[in-house]
């Protein structure tokens, strides 16, 4: 049999961050309104998570916070909309 080394990190490196947080960020962001700017700080956080975790994590936090104001602007404009009749018909027939 052979042996195997089983190390927990490289010399001189750290061992890999799971992605699970970013991935379903990305996703979420994506399928519910398609916002590009919480689905850009999801990749960045992504591709930054292995090398600086700490500027990862505040792309996470930040495309959270994005996510949120992103939903609250669009109920309002839509409650906005709503209520200014954007969605009545009037046909006038003569």
């Amino acid at each position: 049999m052979t042996s195997q080394n089983f190390s927990s990190a490289p010399a001189g490196g750290s061992a890999p961050v799971p992605k699970t947080k970013w991935i379903v960020q990305l996703v979420v962001s994506f399928l519910c309104g398609g916002n590009i700017i919480t689905v850009i700080l999801a990749i960045l956080g992504l591709v930054k998570a292995d090398t600086d975790l700490e500027a990862a994590n505040k792309y996470y936090k930040w495309g959270w916070i994005v996510f949120a104001i992103v939903w609250v602007l669009m109920i309002l404009l839509w409650v906005l909309l709503a209520l200014t009749g954007a969605f009545t018909a009037t046909i006038e027939t003569n």
